[in-house]
């Protein structure tokens, strides 16, 4: 679902508080994701090509640089015991690799509420996924209520740039967390000078904290540089777990019937290590040594096999690492099925995507050789693609086949997800605000859903306005002013919904009634005067 709040900005003293309201009681989300850090959490400040500060800047948490090495102004700036300084070692790698992870974990997260075009200044949000389809801009205060809930998860995903105005604050209040706070950014974040910020600002580019800037939280820029002119305070307790990295990077692949043995081993952390398989599976027939990290066995069926392996050291501190081994048949080239993974689908949507195979000698023969497709999708057994208009919502899980003119195969296991609904958007994002005692009239119009929808609202029309159920106008002629909220909602045949929020001022119409009067008298008493002035000349 989407929901947008707006409210006239030339009249956000009214509104403003109605709105914000609004967002506090009727839109209260929970966030749908927890999200861990990994080894990221123990760096207040961490960025890929490199940190410049100026100033007296003072940073708690590790801070470090990776893959770049460049870090310049430390000092004047600080980095206080126990965080330490990593220039392009391998606590800053596995710390990049970590902060990927959550960035992703939080871009696949579906935003609950859409504010884009809307200033967070002013507001107050209750726990939520919040998005922004462009960039989002903070003047003012933003105040997060957590409502009474120490672990309540407020997410923000941001389609490009973060940027705040001076003096701006974000507020977690009702024993919320600042560490619960997540900010995922697109591009770039920006903090103006004496900003006061709040949470985790994970940006895909860069970071930069102008002169007074502060940030309770970490400033975390995957590819690109954090400029500083003010300070970071990593919010909770420094973590005290060195980076545990998981080598080789890559395992062999190997072949049907013939024993397999190759060994996952971990550094960084204190040995012994626990290693065990935390997602997805080994091939058929390998097993981990859950002491020394080998996978040994005789493989016992083809295919591509997906799977993570995480390390635990003596003292509980944990790393991990992605994995996929393909087993061929003997004689056989190592046969590929791709993409890696296959998008979610929405019950009664149209669904297509191709599975496509290499390695091998075509044309490939494809076909479902374990589990099942979601309901109403075939796969096409000459080209691969996977399509249909799903019937059933649920997670599906199968195994595509691909053979090759050969005879040689390859497999590859895959999940898709078929929600109920799709997102259903409203229009327009604004309406304009009223006049008293002059007609009103402007239309909501849905879409991402199936025809016909059916419309309502809930909260408050302006007196004198009326709501079309089944067109979703809304018309009439106001009789009394002030800003109203009030929230639209579009049912769509298969009774998913979509929302969108409104706050709508109705003005008085500029009239100066006395002005007017003696206007008139002005101008008739002036009219008179230039009559006897040319009677008298003439």
């Amino acid at each position: 679902m989407g929901i947008r709040f707006i409210h006239d900005r030339s009249m956000r003293r009214g509104a403003g508080t109605a709105l914000g309201v609004l967002a506090a009681l009727s839109l209260a989300f929970p966030a749908s994701a927890q999200v861990s850090l990994g080894s990221a959490g123990a760096f207040g400040v961490l960025a890929g090509s490199a940190v410049t500060n100026s100033g007296a800047s003072v940073v708690s948490g590790n801070l470090g640089v990776s893959p770049g090495s460049s870090i310049t102004g430390f000092p004047p700036g600080v980095v206080t015991p126990p965080g330490t300084i990593h220039a392009a070692d391998s606590v800053a790698a596995q710390a990049q690799v970590d902060l990927t992870s959550a960035y992703n974990a939080i871009l696949s997260t579906p935003a609950l509420v859409d504010l884009s075009g809307t200033d967070l200044g002013g507001l107050t949000l209750t726990p939520g996924v919040y998005g922004f389809v462009s960039s989002a801009q903070l003047t003012g205060t933003l105040t997060l209520d957590a409502l009474g809930n120490p672990n309540a998860v407020f997410i923000f995903k941001i389609g490009s740039t973060l940027t705040t105005a001076s003096g701006s604050q974000v507020l977690v209040i009702n024993n919320g967390s600042n560490c619960n706070v997540f900010w995922q950014v697109g591009s770039s974040a920006t903090l103006g000078t004496t900003t006061s910020f709040a949470g985790n600002i994970l940006a895909l580019s860069s970071i930069t904290m102008t002169t007074g800037a502060s940030l309770s939280g970490r400033a975390l820029a995957r590819n690109g540089a954090v400029t500083l002119a003010g300070d970071v305070a990593i919010c909770g307790p420094l973590s005290t777990c060195p980076a545990i990295t998981l080598n080789p990077s890559a395992l062999p692949a190997g072949t049907l019937g013939t024993a397999y043995s190759h060994s996952v081993t971990a550094s960084g952390g204190t040995a012994p290590y626990a290693y065990t398989v935390s997602i997805g599976t080994l091939p058929p027939g390998l097993v981990l040594n859950a002491l020394t990290g080998a996978i040994t066995g005789m493989p016992t069926a083809i295919g591509t096999y997906d799977f993570t392996i995480s390390a635990t050291d003596t003292n509980g501190c944990p790393g991990s690492r992605p994995y996929s081994i393909g087993i061929s048949a003997n004689g056989c080239p190592l046969i590929s099925l791709n993409p890696a993974t296959l998008p979610a689908g929405v019950i009664a949507i149209p669904y297509s995507q191709s599975v496509t195979a290499s390695g091998g000698t075509g044309p490939y023969a494809y076909s479902i050789s374990s589990g099942a497709l979601p309901t109403g999708l075939s796969i096409d057994g000459s080209t691969g693609e996977i399509s249909g208009t799903p019937t059933a919502a649920g997670v599906f899980s199968f195994r595509v086949l691909a053979v090759d003119a050969n005879d040689c195969s390859g497999s590859r296991a895959y999940t898709i997800s078929i929600a109920l609904c799709p997102v259903i958007t409203l229009a327009p994002a604004t309406i304009p605000p009223g006049v008293l005692g002059v007609a009103y009239s402007r239309t909501i119009t849905a879409s991402g859903g199936t025809a016909p929808y059916t419309y309502s609202y809930s909260g408050t029309l302006p007196p004198g306005l009326q709501f079309d159920t089944v067109t979703g106008t809304i018309s009439g002629t106001p009789t009394a002013t002030g800003p109203y909220a009030f929230v639209v909602t579009a049912t769509d045949a298969h009774a998913c919904t979509g929302l969108i929020g409104f706050a709508l001022v109705i003005r008085e119409i500029s009239t100066i009634p006395a002005l007017s009067t003696w206007g008139m008298i002005a101008m008739a008493g002036l009219i008179g005067w230039v009559a006897l002035r040319y009677l008298r000349v003439a």
